[in-house]
């Protein structure tokens, strides 16, 4: 992205609530509904983004060439999408949830990578305390984020 002078958008997706996944219905239902997210979320990007798992229920998005907006509309169709489909294991199906903490670093911008990360996690803790089932943008260079209490809702806007 820096070298073609392009925006690279970062978004942390979360699924909900895995923990009870696990507990209910076994850690092998939970590694199934992990492969049918991440089988879901990477036919539904474009073939030069990348998708990763990022560690226990949370995978990390690339997506080179989109700016806050398209980032943002990106992560939102994906979030619909999850929430909308039957995850299938051995004993069954469920419908989960994700949260997605978006960011991006604009052209000719002076960024770097774990701040970026970091950033797309703040906006993720967003999502998480705003409600979960949603998307959170924060800007990278913006100034950083007041964690709204339990009682307040935060609105934040590509």
């Amino acid at each position: 992205s820096s070298r073609g002078d392009r925006p690279l958008g970062i978004v942390i997706v979360d699924l909900e609530h895995f923990k009870n996944i696990n507990d209910s219905h076994s850690h092998l239902a939970g590694d199934a509904v992990l492969q049918e997210a991440a089988r879901l979320m990477e036919s539904s990007i474009r073939q030069y983004d990348s998708i990763g798992r990022f560690g226990g229920e949370e995978f990390l998005i690339l997506f080179p060439g989109c700016s806050e907006v398209d980032a943002f509309s990106q992560a939102d169709r994906l979030r619909k999408q999850i929430s909308q489909t039957e995850m299938s294991f051995d004993d069954g199906a469920i419908r989960v949830t994700a949260s997605f903490g978006v960011t991006t670093a604009a052209p000719g911008e002076d960024w770097d990578p774990e701040t970026l990360i970091r950033r797309a996690d703040e906006a993720l803790y967003l999502a998480k305390k705003s409600g979960r089932n949603r998307v959170e943008m924060l800007s990278y260079s913006a100034p950083e984020p007041a964690i709204p209490s339990s009682d307040e809702t935060a609105v934040v806007a590509p």
